[in-house]
């Protein structure tokens, strides 16, 4: 089932579109699956995570959230979402708010299988889509306040921005950051759409992994950034542990991230 509510646009649609214009995609599960393996499942606190932060893009200035889509997949009632949608939009900004089926995950896998599908789903069923160039995708329970500085930061035209990293002990390797990525929608259907059905068991069972592996082979070409030019750091609580992303380790590793940025800019941290 299709659910969908739309804010009136105060802007004028003749208006010429910019050379970038963004779709933000705030990916919600407010009632996780059983093998979600995640402690913050309580769905009222998801939810509210979720109407928290639908108020912060509603009213974040910046055009990288000048549209808004909700995907939400686990058939929770949206009223409330859709209420703050209508009358908590202080921009007048387009937003849609669609539920979309498919919150089991196959076994072998993780969250990231029903993450993709959900954004393969709801990007083909967008209207706003239409309308955009790129897709920026957030974790919609977070925030990313430095967003927009940091896609002022690099050079137009671009076809995708996220944050590779390397691992620290006692994990192994490589992976890149899923909580947000932002890529022209050409990149999205090319390299992303229906990647999830390569996840498997052994050496792509996570999301981050999947990412990674389908976006290293441009690293270095024009317009393909797999380093964040600044830190965009989180607001909110993690997923998994509950814990806030403001916790004082957090507050060393974004310090560390930040200064390696400057002095290291290759090394993957």
């Amino acid at each position: 089932m299709i659910a969908m509510a739309s804010a009136p646009n105060r802007q004028s649609r003749e208006q010429p579109k910019a050379e970038e214009s963004y779709l933000l995609v705030m990916t919600a599960t407010i009632i996780p699956a059983a093998n979600a393996g995640v402690k913050r499942a309580d769905p009222r606190l998801r939810l509210g995570d979720y109407k928290q932060a639908l108020r912060y893009w509603l009213s974040y200035q910046h055009p990288a959230a000048e549209r808004i889509l909700l995907l939400e997949n686990s058939g929770a009632d949206l009223a409330e979402l859709r209420a703050i949608a209508a009358d908590e939009n202080p921009l007048g900004k387009p937003v849609e708010i669609l539920s979309v089926a498919g919150n089991t995950i196959p076994a072998g896998t993780n969250y990231g299988f029903t993450e993709m599908q959900m954004l393969d789903q709801g990007l083909a069923l967008s209207k706003l889509r239409r309308e955009s160039t790129h897709v920026i995708k957030v974790t919609g329970r977070l925030t990313f306040p430095a967003l927009g500085k940091a896609l002022d930061s690099i050079a137009k035209p671009f076809s995708l921005m996220v944050d590779c990293r390397k691992l620290g002990f006692p994990r192994r390797g490589y992976d890149a950051s899923t909580q947000l990525f932002a890529c022209s929608h050409e990149f999205y259907d090319r390299v992303l759409r229906d990647s999830r059905k390569e996840m498997n068991s052994t050496d792509v069972r996570l999301l981050e992994h999947l990412i990674f592996r389908k976006v290293i082979p441009f690293k270095g070409q024009p317009g393909y950034y797999l380093r964040f030019p600044c830190n965009i750091e989180p607001v909110g609580y993690s997923g998994f542990k509950s814990k806030s992303y403001n916790s004082p380790g957090q507050a060393l590793t974004r310090v560390v991230r930040a200064a390696l940025r400057v002095i290291a800019p290759g090394y993957w941290y």
